[in-house]
């Protein structure tokens, strides 16, 4: 009888390990949206800017600036991999507890809310000026 219990229960822990129904749900994420994901956010805000940064800097160091600017993109995310890969790490934010202690993980953080913050400030601000000059050419307004 031991034995039975024994086995019944090495297989319930191997089936918890191999896959967890609590840990799964909720989360539909696959590859290619994440890989969606992580385009949108490396070409969301910089073609904004794209055309005047080609306009001050000329078309062909323009080109250059793209390519170097791409270039290091690229490696610095190989980096990201290889250094997630040699921590056993999966997250960035772990990835930086493994590497800095708790103080870059509290750094990451802090930054992490703080380049959103500042995003949508400067769009309340941007859109803030732009509507009232767009109010103001409607007719009867002041």
């Amino acid at each position: 009888m031991r034995e039975n219990y024994s086995e019944v229960v090495d297989a319930d822990d191997k089936k918890s390990l191999v896959f967890n129904e609590k840990a799964t749900e909720g989360q539909k994420g696959n590859l290619s949206s994440a890989s969606c994901n992580f385009i949108n956010s490396i070409i969301g805000s910089g073609i904004i800017g794209l055309p005047y940064s080609m306009r001050q800097a000329g078309f062909p160091l323009g080109m250059l600036l793209l390519f170097l600017v791409a270039y290091i993109t690229d490696y610095s995310v190989i980096l990201l991999i290889k250094g997630g890969n040699l921590s056993g790490t999966n997250t960035y934010q772990s990835l930086m507890n493994k590497a800095f202690g708790m103080a870059g993980y509290m750094i990451l953080s802090f930054l992490q809310f703080l380049y959103p913050f500042i995003a949508m400030v400067s769009c309340n601000i941007i859109s803030g000026d732009t509507l009232t000059k767009v109010f103001q050419r409607i007719p009867g307004g002041k």
